[in-house]
């Protein structure tokens, strides 16, 4: 078997593979090169220990055995081929590469195809919503608009890690709690403009540094899934974890357009529908251990407060004003609310 592997390639290899395929143009091929193996990278940040890597492990099972060998995917956890932003931009620049992302760093690629509402705070009441809009016509509309603007299309974004509350030195019940604190988030404008509704500082920190700003002080606190923040033992350097359910991230994987094109109609179809299923799957299994994480995170010595969710709503609800006239209406419709 001929292998050709995929991995921070330029555009003309991108070009390549299609030649290679023979038909595999802009509307996907139905034949590769007799034989052949196409062997993609996909990268993530999590920790190899996590539920992400280990349901990507089980979609790569899968997408070899459907596509008979002819596609088959190398996982790179811990950030090691960079960080979420690092990939994205390789894949949006023509480099065949599959990256994890979430709506906000898709949006900023394709502003047009208003990805970054999802990334709102408060926007739906429960997973099961997320999940419904995913596979409505409204996300699909939003993908092909990434995909024609932005040069990057979503296989799937529907790794729903729970939602998002705030670990820190000190217990923030009440939004005005929060003034002047010194918030860990990603350099994604949905984190800065949500933290800076709530009177905190937003503070940029790459995710695997995390630990060692809390430790260190270079942040106060930090927001992440809580399933998560045990993956990181963040619970290590800061002891207050208040819950707040302020986001409910879209995470997934993504792949230029150029390299998604370039695959044969089969491999598209597989790769697609093995990263929604992962999706579900990966949902299911964060779900399921959400109290036994909550437990142990108590058994390390984290003290856990319930925030006043009526009050965060209130003081973020702002963020939605300025798009577009019923969209809102249109995304919370398409998920059944």
């Amino acid at each position: 078997m001929i292998k050709r592997k995929i991995l921070a390639a330029s555009v003309a290899a991108v070009v390549g593979l299609a030649l290679a395929g023979c038909s595999a143009g802009g509307d996907g091929g139905d034949s590769s090169e007799a034989g052949s193996t196409t062997t993609i990278s996909v990268s993530h940040v999590e920790s190899s220990s996590s539920i992400t890597h280990k349901t990507l492990e089980a979609v790569a099972d899968r997408v070899k055995e459907r596509s008979g060998g002819s596609l088959e995917l190398e996982i790179y956890p811990d950030g090691q081929l960079g960080t979420s932003a690092d990939t994205l931009q390789q894949s949006a620049s023509g480099e065949p590469l599959i990256g994890y992302t979430d709506a906000a760093e898709l949006s900023a690629l394709a502003p047009s195809s208003n990805l970054d509402v999802l990334a709102g705070p408060f926007l739906f009441e429960n997973t099961d919503q997320a999940q419904t809009f995913h596979e409505s016509d409204v996300f699909a509309e939003m993908n092909d608009a990434l995909a024609e603007e932005g040069g990057v299309r979503v296989l799937a974004l529907n790794y729903f890690l729970g939602t998002r509350n705030i670990l820190g030195k000190a217990a923030y019940p009440e939004p005005a709690d929060l003034g002047g604190v010194k918030l860990r988030v990603p350099p994604i404008d949905s984190f800065t403009r949500t933290t800076e509704l709530l009177g905190a500082v937003p503070t940029t920190v790459d995710y695997t540094e995390v630990y060692s700003a809390l430790q260190q002080g270079v942040v106060d606190a930090a927001e992440n899934d809580i399933n998560s923040m045990l993956d990181q033992k963040w619970g290590e350097a800061a002891n207050q974890l208040t819950m707040t359910h302020h986001f409910q991230l879209f995470l997934g994987f993504a792949i230029g357009t150029a390299a998604f094109d370039a695959l044969t109609e089969e491999q598209q179809q597989i790769l697609v529908e093995e990263f929604a299923q992962g999706g579900v799957d990966s949902t299911a299994e964060n779900a399921s251990i959400e109290s036994d994480t909550l437990q142990a995170l108590e058994d390390a010595g984290v003290t856990i407060t319930e925030a006043n969710l009526k009050a965060y709503r209130e003081t973020t609800k702002s963020y939605y004003d300025g798009y577009p006239e019923g969209l809102l209406d249109s995304v919370r419709s398409a998920a059944g609310m």
